[in-house]
């Protein structure tokens, strides 16, 4: 079943009365986590305010020189680890409006090796730099690629300029060191965009910086790590609808009409982050396994 077909049968659900308590209390926790981010951005912005400014007086963007602004570098990590071997540090940042078209809110993360000889380590970290940068690259490219038709298409069926408002899209890309341990390091690169609809996605980094390798739920959980998983995802969704009966998942609860949406296994490809108890934490995207109001799911694998 495609995600695109579990939203289909999430439109034709009858939303419970009570949702709007649900919604209410979602959306508080969601402010409280992005509060970080904010908190975390203003000392960033401290600091823009005193760089170059493009000529409409409207864009900021520095790459920031890690080796010759250590001071800068330090406060631009976002989990500071004592004797950590690495750091998730930002080395790109945009914020404000450009081509009067595009809010951009951008902070883009590398890992960098605190200090290492090691050839390998680097090999390693610049790959999955390089893999951060297209990602990024890609996703803001696509993004004013389809507001650019969109912009098109509204004019060319007869919008006008009153119409439009000089709406703009807003591109954000931001990120989150889920979790450092040693040499363990996981975190979060998120990607959004927000127009005439809403778009996010979520990538995750599972770095073993020892061996150079990025980390499977293979290795976290074992050979049996698809069982384990599967059999704590299920019971845990049926703990939350037990929980809150509004709390709804695709073939759970006896919907027949929602059977064959519903979760039924992981595979290789499941995204994962690990948490500071060192567990794996799989993810689901909105409509994959539950109704969008529902949001990301996440839940945390324990042996």
């Amino acid at each position: 079943m495609k995600i695109e077909d579990s939203k289909k049968i999430y439109d034709s659900i009858e939303i419970p009365p009570e949702l709007d308590l649900v919604v209410k209390n979602a959306i508080s926790k969601s402010s409280r986590k992005r509060a970080v981010y904010i908190r975390r951005k203003m000392l960033m912005r401290k600091f823009f305010r005193g760089l170059t400014v493009t000529a409409a007086g409207l864009v900021v963007c520095t790459t920031v020189a890690l080796n010759t602004i250590p001071a800068f570098a330090t406060e631009m990590a976002k989990l500071p680890v004592i004797g950590a071997i690495a750091k998730v540090l930002t080395v790109r940042a945009v914020h404000g409006v450009e081509e009067n078209m595009y809010n951009v809110d951008m902070d883009v993360p590398n890992v960098v090796m605190e200090s290492s000889s090691n050839v390998a380590n680097t090999e390693f970290t610049e790959k999955i730099n390089s893999e951060i940068e297209k990602t990024v690259n890609d996703y803001r490219a696509q993004a004013e690629k389809d507001f650019e038709e969109y912009k098109k298409a509204f004019f060319e069926t007869g919008g006008t300029e009153e119409e439009w408002n000089n709406r703009k899209m807003d591109i954000i890309i931001d990120y989150d060191v889920k979790s450092q341990n040693g040499n363990i390091l996981s975190f979060e690169l998120v990607t959004s965009k927000g127009w005439v609809a809403s778009n996010e996605e979520r990538h995750y980094y599972n770095l073993n910086l020892d061996t150079d390798k990025e980390i499977t739920l293979k290795d976290l959980l074992g050979d049996d790590y698809i069982n384990i998983c599967n059999e704590s995802i299920k019971k845990q969704i049926e703990q939350r609808m037990a929980e809150d009966e509004n709390n709804l998942y695709f073939g759970f609860g006896g919907d027949d009409t929602m059977q064959e949406a519903g979760f039924k296994t992981i595979s290789d490809d499941t995204p994962f982050y690990i948490n500071e108890n060192g567990n794996p934490v799989i993810v689901f995207e909105k409509y994959e396994i539950a109704p969008g109001y529902m949001g990301y799911q996440e839940f945390e694998i324990t042996k």
